[in-house]
């Protein structure tokens, strides 16, 4: 787990793929988020309390904790892809 923290240790290839998984993980994870958090706000807004005794607040919880696993994969998907644009760049400037 160490040596993943290290990625500039880690060969350009595996940090390409490295940011298409985060990358696919993020969309898959805010398309179901969005999905259940527009059914979780309607059946809030419909039923009121009853729906608040029913597990929507639980619910609203599971939506924000997965909020927070999106954040997660989009920044990791952002430090793979600083380390690519860092990479390309050293490349570009020593072949001058």
């Amino acid at each position: 787990m160490a040596r993943l923290m290290r990625i500039s240790r880690l060969h350009w290839l595996v940090v390409f793929v490295m940011a298409g998984v985060f990358a696919a993980a993020f969309a898959f994870s805010t398309y179901n988020l969005f999905h259940l958090s527009m059914a979780n706000l309607g059946f809030i807004t419909t039923y009121g309390l009853v729906a608040i005794q029913e597990g929507a607040l639980g619910q609203t919880i599971e939506i924000a904790i997965g909020g927070a696993l999106a954040l997660f994969f989009f920044l990791g998907f952002k430090v793979c892809e600083r380390e690519l644009v860092t990479r390309y760049f050293e490349w570009s400037n020593s072949t001058e």
